[in-house]
């Protein structure tokens, strides 16, 4: 009995070791211009939530970069290993936009004017 439940645990931790070394995979950006060229840049992250996490990170540059001016692009996306696109996963984003503070609803304090404070 003893020699069986060893075997077990050794089997029940090689299998969590294996999982947690997960190997990356690769990802695709893919910006799509006004003029209908898609521009491709791969990627790599361990997971779909770290995908759309570096996605973000890469959109807001992009935007940053063309800020003030005409953007030169129609639309942006990130496509998975498996050829799913993870910017309209609805329940991917919203475990994402938990995760980032851009992204979190934030409460802002209503402030008294004089004009409300002495209709009390």
């Amino acid at each position: 009995m003893k020699k069986i439940l060893s075997i077990l645990l050794v089997a029940v931790v090689c299998c969590c070791v294996l999982s947690c070394n997960e190997k990356p995979k690769s990802y695709k950006f893919v910006t799509l211009g006004k003029d209908g060229k898609e521009k491709v840049e791969e990627f790599s992250a361990k997971n779909n939530t770290e995908a759309l996490k570096l996605y973000f990170d890469r959109m807001e540059k992009v935007i940053m970069a063309n800020l003030g001016k005409e953007p030169d692009y129609e639309a942006m996306y990130v496509i998975s290993p498996d050829g799913d696109t993870l910017n309209t996963d609805e329940e991917l984003l919203q475990k994402v936009s938990q995760d980032l503070p851009v992204l979190k609803p934030t409460e802002v304090p209503v402030q008294e004017t004089p004009d409300t404070a002495t209709k009390r």
